[in-house]
């Protein structure tokens, strides 16, 4: 290139020792600093045009321009580079360092549901739960404490899953990965950290609050728990990808929230939902969950020995004369005013996992599909 320069009359001579890039872009009038010279301007676009070097330029870009029989079609086999095993590997492993390294994310969770757990006890460990206001308490305390905790995870993921949208769309406009994989990666990093968080809170939360039943049952209540949490992570990664910004995806939670947790059977009761909105009630997400825990605690009644075997104390004779009785079992109160029946819990278990896989196949949908990108 120097010796190109040079061999154009006009052209400013190289000073020894200085930047031979800086002086090309001088000579050419691209520099920072405009030289003066007494030297006439040269047109180097002219110039290469009518040079030698232009004219084997083309020449060459003609010849390697049109199919050669000797060399055989380029045609790349795959679509990407890396195999599926690869992709996947590699993007589970990016989406667990970065949760990793997010310690803000699954210490808030944490943190939150130790003092939760802390809290609930401290108000809980000496109610009665066989009494009217008891067990209005405790399904109280079961609803607070599970929504609680599935909300936190539900906003906090929201904006961890915004921020990788940048970067998700650039990698896949380069066709760097299949969507497919990075929704693995996306979908199994929330596992362990659900499932740790939620199992902390009720080892200590269970026992804490008087229900000591047995170890069964509290590890039972805190799968029910994990998975609750895990939907609503879900849920809010779903909002994250269909939205075009983490404040707009924000703003959906908050209105679906709002309106869901009306009808999740404990306020108002679900069986004094007026009958117009019972479809509301039946497609709210979290309900199932709610009624899960409401029923393994306080409707289960298989040897007599559990809390929905206990006959109620203190009960107002409205209730009675509802249930047409004197005397009325946890269990029985439970099912008729909450409608949360323990002999619909494989039932409800099912739609929770339904609702998780739903909210995962719209996800990988959203991936796929939905782009705001504006070029």
């Amino acid at each position: 290139m120097i010796n190109y320069f040079k061999s154009i009359p006009n052209t400013p001579r190289l000073i020894e020792g200085s930047n031979p890039a800086t002086w090309m872009l001088e000579v050419i009038g691209a520099g920072v600093e405009t030289k003066q010279s007494s030297l006439p301007t040269n047109d180097f676009v002219q110039i290469f045009h009518a040079s030698l070097e232009s004219e084997k330029l083309l020449n060459d870009l003609a010849y390697h321009a049109q199919p050669h029989f000797v060399f055989g079609e380029l045609v790349f086999a795959k679509k990407r580079a890396a195999s599926s095993m690869t992709q996947f590997k590699m993007l589970t492993q990016r989406f667990f360092r970065m949760y990793w390294r997010t310690p803000s994310y699954n210490n808030t969770r944490l943190i939150i549901s130790v003092v939760l757990a802390i809290l609930f006890g401290l108000v809980y460990c000496h109610v009665d739960y066989a009494t009217f206001s008891g067990i209005t308490g405790g399904v109280g305390m079961i609803f607070v404490t599970s929504y609680f905790i599935g909300l936190i995870s539900f906003a906090s993921v929201i904006p961890l899953a915004g921020e990788e949208r940048a970067s998700y769309y650039r990698e896949r406009a380069s066709q760097t990965y299949n969507a497919l994989w990075y929704f693995v990666g996306s979908t199994s990093a929330e596992i362990p950290y659900v499932f740790a968080t939620s199992f902390i809170f009720t080892i200590i939360y269970y026992p804490f609050v008087g229900l000591n039943e047995s170890i069964g049952a509290c590890l039972f209540y805190g799968y029910n728990l994990s998975m609750m949490v895990l939907m609503n992570v879900y849920w809010g990664q779903l909002m994250a990808y269909v939205s075009p910004t983490v404040e707009v995806a924000t703003l959906l939670a908050i209105l679906q929230n709002s309106v869901f947790v009306l009808f999740m059977g404990f306020t108002p009761p679900a069986s004094q939902i007026p009958q117009g909105y019972q479809w509301l009630y039946h497609i709210t997400p979290l309900k199932y969950s709610i009624s899960i825990l409401t029923a393994e605690t306080f409707a289960k009644c298989t040897d007599g020995s559990q809390l929905g075997c206990r006959l109620m104390k203190n009960v107002p004779p409205s209730v009675l004369k509802e249930l047409n009785t004197t005397f009325v079992p946890v269990k029985q109160y439970i099912e008729y005013v909450y409608e949360m029946k323990y002999d619909d819990m494989a039932l409800n278990i099912g739609i929770t996992i339904a609702y998780i896989v739903l909210f995962r196949v719209l996800a990988i949908l959203s991936l796929r599909y939905v782009n705001y990108q504006k070029r």
